[in-house]
């Protein structure tokens, strides 16, 4: 890698495919999350509404997807010249464990309204409001497809930055001059 293109090993197509893969991933998950609500009436005749902005773990879930979608966007519009191109890996890596961080609770969230709580006293609502529920389930596999892509992007540029299967020679430096000294 030449001083003059910092992002030669960062600015593949196997990354930028990736990269836009992901973007679009978080995308998907953030407006099938920010659209998932539901109207429903119960049999006793009363009626409920389900929304995701009701949840403080789905609105940070839309919020961190919303986010690292940016993100992955104004890194593909970064010049190839840009000094920022050795941080990103860093970056990258943050935004991959920001999304497993949140992609985990929102399962864990999601788990609890399909299948309830019988010792707190928690009904599973999917039941009642599929559609609802469906939204919530397509948020969650594309936010899971991001976090895969950012795993292969991440491995991909850490293998091409630091070589450890040793797929490429070590470059060797010539031999300083042999400098003679003159008895005098």
């Amino acid at each position: 890698m030449s001083e003059a293109e910092p992002s030669a090993l960062f600015r593949t197509n196997c990354t930028l495919a990736l990269r836009v893969l992901a973007a679009l991933a978080n995308l998907v998950a953030a407006i099938a999350m920010g659209i998932s609500h539901e109207t429903a009436t119960l049999p006793s005749l009363l009626s409920i509404k389900i929304d995701a902005k009701d949840i403080s773990c789905f609105m940070y879930f839309t919020g961190i997807n919303a986010i690292v979608s940016a993100y992955s966007i104004l890194v593909l519009m970064l010049p190839k010249t840009s000094l920022l191109w050795r941080s990103i890996v860093i970056s990258d890596m943050v935004a991959a464990m920001l999304l497993a961080a949140i992609n985990s609770a929102t399962l864990g969230m999601f788990y609890m309204e399909m299948k309830g709580n019988s010792h707190a006293g928690w009904s599973p609502i999917c039941d009642i409001v599929s559609s609802y529920c469906n939204r919530v389930l397509t948020a969650v596999i594309a936010g899971y497809i991001a976090i895969g892509m950012y795993f292969f992007n991440n491995i991909f540029c850490l293998c091409l930055s630091l070589n450890p299967l040793l797929l490429q020679a070590p470059k060797k430096e010539p031999p300083p001059p042999n400098k003679q000294q003159n008895p005098a």
